[in-house]
C-alpha cells in the first residue's frame, strides 16, 4: 500500500499548490472575495450549531481560516485547497483498493483534477470542497468491510465521516440514503446486519444532533429555505436527459468514456462484484438529483468513485502502463490549456471571454443569473468598490445623523462585503433581511436613516417618508444584477422593530 499511498500524496500537494498559486496571482489580476466567501466570514464571527442555508462546520471552517492565515481571499481558502487536495488524493487510494496499479491510479488522480466542477469548487471557501472528502472517506471504508480488508469495527469511522459530512452539508443525507439503498440491492447487504454497523450509526447521529437541535428550536429553517427556492425561479431546473448531459459538460468531456465506463464497470463486471454497491448507490443519488430537480454540481462528491473504478477497468485491457499513463497526460494537457485558465483565476478579466469563447463556459450555469464571466468568477468582482461606494456616502453625512444610520443591504453577498470590508472605512455592520442576516438583527437602528442599494427609487416610497438617490455603483466584472443605485432612506413608517419579520429572505 505504500507506493499508493505516496504517489496520492504527490497528488494532493500537487492540487494543493495548485490552489493556493492560482489563488496569489487571481488576488494579483483583482480577483477578490467570492460572494459567498464573505458570508461564511460573517457567519464564522457569529458560531453557533446551525445556520438558515448550512450546518456549522463552513462557518467553523472561515473562522478558523481567517485566525491563523489572515484576511485575505488565499487565506480563508487554505482549508478548501487541502481539502481539494485530499479528495484527489482519496480518488487515487479507492482506485488501489478496487485493485487498480499505480498507473491506474495516476489516470484517476488526472482526470479528476482537470474535471471543471471539482476544479471550481475547491477554489474557494465554500461546503462543497469538503463534501467528497467526507462522501468518498466514509465509501473507502465501506469498500474495505465490504471485502474484508477491514475489520467491522471500521463502521465508527464511518460514523465519524459522515456525522461530520452532516455537520458540514445537508446534502450527506441524500448520499447516505443512497448508499444504504445500493448496500440493500447488492450481495454485501450482509455487512449491515452488525453491532459495528449499529455503532457507527449511532456516532453519525450523535455527531449531526447538534445542527438537529438547532433547527428544532428554529423551526426548521433550513426547511423553510429549501422550500422557497424550490418553488422559485433561482435555479435552472434541467429535464433527466439535460442533467445527465450537464453532467458530461461539467466533467469534461474527454472524461466521459472513463467515468461512464467506470459505472459500467461497477454494475456489470465480475471482478467488481465486492464493491458492485458503490455503482447502485451513483445511480440511486443520480435518480434522487434528477427528481429534486438538483444543480448539476451536486453529483460532484460522488463522482471520483466512478473515475476510480473506470481506470481499473482501462488498467484491466490492458497489462502494459504507457496508455494509461497517454490517457492521464492528455488530461494535464487539458487542465493546462481548457479548464485551467477557464476555471481558476489564471486569465486577466479582460482576456478571457476572447479566450475562452471557443468552449463557451457560461453555457454550463445552475442559477438563472447572468455576468459578463461565469458566475464563480464575476462574483469575485466589484465587492471593495461597492463598499467603498458606502463608506463615501456615509461619511459624508452629518455626524450626529451618521451614529443612527444603518447600511441595509438586499442580499447576503452585499451585506457580508460590508460587514467584512466596511470596518476599515468607519462603516457599521451590515444589516439584511437575507438568510442568517436576518436572525442578527437590525443591531438598534430603527430606519430613521438607511443607505442602501436598489433598482428604482419607488421600491421605497411606500416605506419610507424621503428616499434620495444617491448615484449609480457600477462594476464592469460584477454580475448583473448588482449594477445598482445607491439610495438614502430617511423616516420609515413602520420602524425596524416593529417590522422586522417582514423582511425575512430566505431564498
Amino acid at each position: 500500500m505504500r507506493p499508493a499511498l505516496l504517489l496520492a500524496a504527490l497528488f494532493l500537494v500537487l492540487t494543493f499548490l495548485l490552489h493556493f498559486l492560482t489563488s496569489l496571482w487571481g488576488s494579483h489580476l483583482g480577483y477578490g472575495f467570492f460572494r459567498d466567501e464573505f458570508y461564511f466570514l460573517v457567519c464564522g464571527r457569529h458560531l453557533a450549531l446551525g445556520y438558515v442555508d448550512q450546518p456549522p462546520l463552513v462557518a467553523l471552517q472561515a473562522r478558523l481560516a481567517e485566525m491563523l492565515f489572515g484576511l485575505t481571499p488565499t487565506g480563508v481558502r487554505i482549508f478548501s485547497f487541502l481539502a481539494a487536495g485530499v479528495t484527489i488524493a482519496l480518488t487515487g487510494i479507492l482506485t488501489w483498493q478496487l485493485g487498480g496499479r499505480r498507473s491506474a491510479q495516476f489516470l484517476a488522480m488526472t482526470a479528476l483534477l482537470a474535471t471543471p466542477v471539482l476544479l471550481g469548487t475547491g477554489n474557494y471557501l465554500s461546503m462543497n470542497s469538503f463534501e467528497p472528502v467526507f462522501w468518498m472517506g466514509a465509501l473507502l471504508v465501506v469498500l474495505r468491510i465490504a471485502d474484508g480488508s477491514a475489520s467491522p469495527r471500521a463502521w465508527l469511522i464511518f460514523g465519524l465521516l459522515t456525522g461530520l459530512g452532516i455537520e458540514n452539508k445537508d446534502s450527506t443525507i441524500f448520499f447516505l440514503i443512497a448508499l444504504f439503498v445500493g448496500l440493500l440491492f447488492s450481495p454485501q447487504r450482509r455487512i449491515l446486519w452488525s453491532r459495528y454497523c449499529a455503532a457507527g450509526v449511532a456516532v453519525l447521529i450523535l455527531l449531526a444532533l447538534p445542527n438537529f437541535w438547532w433547527q428544532y428550536t428554529h423551526q426548521f429553517p433550513t426547511y423553510q429555505f429549501l422550500s422557497t427556492v424550490s418553488h422559485s425561479s433561482k435555479n435552472i431546473k434541467y429535464p433527466p436527459l439535460a442533467f445527465l448531459y450537464e453532467q458530461v459538460k461539467v466533467l469534461l468531456y474527454t472524461t466521459a468514456p472513463l467515468w461512464i465506463g467506470g459505472l459500467g464497470w461497477l454494475i456489470f463486471s465480475r471482478a467488481a462484484r465486492p464493491w458492485r454497491f458503490a455503482g447502485y448507490t451513483y445511480l440511486v443519488f443520480l435518480g434522487l438529483m434528477m427528481l429534486m430537480h438538483g444543480k448539476d454540481y451536486y453529483l460532484a462528491p460522488i463522482d471520483p468513485i466512478l473515475f476510480a473504478a473506470g481506470s481499473v477497468a482501462f488498467s484491466r485491457l490492458t497489462r502494459r502502463d504507457w496508455p494509461l499513463l497517454a490517457y492521464g497526460v492528455n488530461f494535464i494537457v487539458d487542465l493546462c490549456l481548457f479548464t485551467g485558465p477557464i476555471v481558476l483565476t489564471v486569465l486577466p478579466p479582460s482576456s478571457y471571454n476572447s479566450y475562452s469563447a471557443p468552449f463557451n463556459p457560461k453555457s454550463t450555469n445552475f442559477e438563472t443569473y447572468t455576468g459578463p464571466l461565469p458566475e464563480i468568477l464575476s462574483d469575485r468582482f466589484g465587492w471593495q468598490q461597492m463598499v467603498e461606494g458606502f463608506a463615501t456616502r456615509f461619511n459624508a453625512l452629518p455626524p450626529d445623523i451618521r451614529t443612527q444610520t444603518a447600511i441595509f443591504c438586499g442580499n447576503y453577498g452585499e451585506a457580508g462585503a460590508v460587514t467584512v470590508l466596511g470596518p476599515k472605512y468607519g462603516l457599521p455592520p451590515a444589516i439584511s433581511g437575507h438568510q442568517n442576516f436576518y436572525y442578527w438583527g437590525y443591531q438598534g437602528f430603527t430606519g430613521e436613516s438607511v443607505l442602501t442599494l436598489g433598482r428604482d427609487a419607488r421600491d421605497y416610497t411606500d416605506k419610507y417618508a424621503e428616499v434620495v438617490d444617491l448615484g449609480p455603483f457600477d462594476s464592469p466584472w460584477t454580475m448583473d444584477h448588482e449594477h445598482l443605485r445607491y439610495f438614502w432612506l430617511r423616516h420609515r413608517k413602520a420602524p425596524y422593530p416593529q417590522a422586522w419579520t417582514t423582511l425575512k429572505k430566505w431564498d
